[in-house]
């Protein structure tokens, strides 16, 4: 993982820069972890994308609401990796996990404004545009707008079968 972000640093900082904290191996064992243990108390799911075997990136599910039955995907792929649909057949892998398994109803997204390679992701997976949440996370020093996406279960129909 630490080599991953350690080759998308430029990359990664853009829209990601806590990611980019991971950039040694104790750093990454210390994250890894913490996924463990979050995972453990039902907090949260993640899963890293390999191509063969070169890690690409991660797909987590997190902000889990039980009683509403919703919780948030996030994704990230390196810089030499995108464009291949990587991102695409992870997330609808998990999108799949999560309706099938886990039974949520909703599932949410957000992203950068200007990060049209993830608005691309949300769109060919079917999510729904829902609006913007202005200056909604500080991002290296500079206050950026987030575009929120839903996907619901009674919308993912297609999505499931192509799981």
């Amino acid at each position: 993982m630490s080599t991953l972000v350690q080759e998308n640093q430029a990359h990664l900082k853009t829209y990601m820069p806590r990611l980019c904290t991971l950039n040694t191996p104790e750093a990454a064992q210390h994250h890894l972890r913490q996924a463990i243990d979050s995972a453990a108390k039902d907090e949260l799911c993640e899963w890293h994308i390999f191509s063969g075997d070169q890690l690409c990136g991660a797909v987590r599910i997190h902000q889990f609401e039980p009683h509403n039955r919703k919780a948030a995907i996030a994704y990230y792929i390196g810089a030499g990796q995108q464009g291949g649909g990587l991102a695409t057949k992870s997330a609808r892998a998990v999108l799949a996990y999560c309706f099938r398994r886990l039974d949520l109803n909703r599932i949410e997204l957000r992203c950068a404004a200007d990060n049209l390679a993830s608005q691309r992701v949300a769109k060919r997976l079917g999510f729904t545009w829902e609006g913007m949440l202005r200056q909604a996370e500080l991002n290296n020093g500079v206050f950026i707008d987030h575009f929120i996406y839903s996907l619901l279960r009674q919308d993912a129909n297609a999505l499931l079968q192509s799981a």
